[in-house]
């Protein structure tokens, strides 16, 4: 009985939601724009890269988490530039992607990762189903395995420049 007790005890460590912080430093918005992992979706970019306190292992955990200071996790930022327009509308991005990412993030996020939310315009207009489904599915994207780009050879829509067909005008 024991036993299956400890069994549930860790299903349960495994299903329960990460803890999320807020980031608030410009060095960490920085590094993981630095990073150059990110998606883009209709609404938003989500960027990610992983915590510093992570960044030496393979699997994103470390012995960081056997010191009590340092809480493995996941660390989020939000951003919404002046193209999003003004202060009331910026906010308001803002307050959308918060709440996308407290009913997304806490179960699909890596651990050890951040993540960066950066709203777009038409973030304002979009329903709050489809925001969630556009997180979800950049989430998708940037935790699981690198799709090839659409311009490789491997792929059957890509085409480089010289495979194109020629147009009917000659050049002069």
């Amino acid at each position: 009985m024991t036993q299956t007790s400890e069994n549930s005890v860790q299903k349960n460590a495994q299903n329960e939601p990460q803890k999320i912080s807020v980031l608030a430093k410009r060095r960490d918005f920085l590094r993981i724009a630095s990073g150059r992992k990110k998606w883009v979706s209709s609404g938003m970019i989500v960027q990610v890269a992983t915590s510093p306190e992570h960044e030496g292992s393979e699997e994103g955990l470390t012995a960081a988490e056997d010191v009590p200071d340092i809480r493995p996790g996941i660390r989020v930022g939000y951003t919404a530039s002046k193209k999003v327009g003004n202060a009331v509308r910026r906010n308001r991005a803002k307050r959308r992607l918060r709440q996308v990412v407290h009913q997304v993030l806490a179960t699909k996020g890596l651990k050890g990762h951040d993540y960066v939310l950066i709203a777009r315009t038409a973030c304002l207009d979009m329903s709050f189903d489809q925001l969630i489904r556009d997180f979800s599915w950049c989430l998708k994207r940037l935790n699981g395995t690198k799709s090839p780009s659409p311009r490789s050879p491997a792929s059957p829509k890509g085409r480089g420049k010289a495979d194109k067909p020629a147009s009917g005008r000659a050049k002069r």
